[in-house]
């Protein structure tokens, strides 16, 4: 098995790739999972599969930078650096069996496992999809002022 050299992704990289892939909102590469082995990615996905098309995008562009293992696409209503956002598009928008993708490992890089955690077209789902909740900036400012003053983070 051949090493690996793991390096960080620089801001300019993540620019060139958001301004290759216009879909692309925002990437968080969180700090805990050392050298962007993690990334979470909100995309404004607008057909079929896009979601699929561009995880495949992702691992591909980190190859250059870093052996990942995990990758997590929301829609372009998820703050990708906010976990509690994250979770809920995972657990409302997705079906582990049909949302799940899984790469064996080959060629000394590791496997790795994709979440498709966005809304679902026509072709994605074989059942009608419900309209999504949209969460109301002020009442969330609102609620997250009175939480404050209550000692509630």
């Amino acid at each position: 098995m051949s090493a690996i050299s793991l390096v960080s992704v620089d801001s300019e990289a993540l620019a060139r790739f958001k301004s290759d892939n216009p879909e692309v909102v925002d990437i968080a590469l969180p700090s805990s999972a050392q050298n962007a082995r993690f990334v979470i990615i909100s995309m404004r996905k607008n057909q079929s599969g896009q979601s699929r098309q561009l995880m495949e995008k992702v691992w591909t562009w980190l190859e250059q930078h870093t052996d990942s293992k995990f990758a997590i696409l929301c829609d372009e209503d998820v703050d990708v650096h906010d976990w509690n956002d994250v979770i809920w598009a995972m657990t409302t928008r997705m079906d582990p069996a049909r949302d799940t993708v899984q790469i064996r490992a080959e060629n000394g890089r590791c496997s790795k496992l994709g979440l498709d955690a966005t809304n679902k077209f026509a072709g994605e789902v074989n059942r009608e999809w419900g309209i999504p909740i949209k969460k109301d900036p002020q009442l969330v400012a609102q609620v997250d002022a009175k939480w404050s003053k209550l000692g509630i983070s």
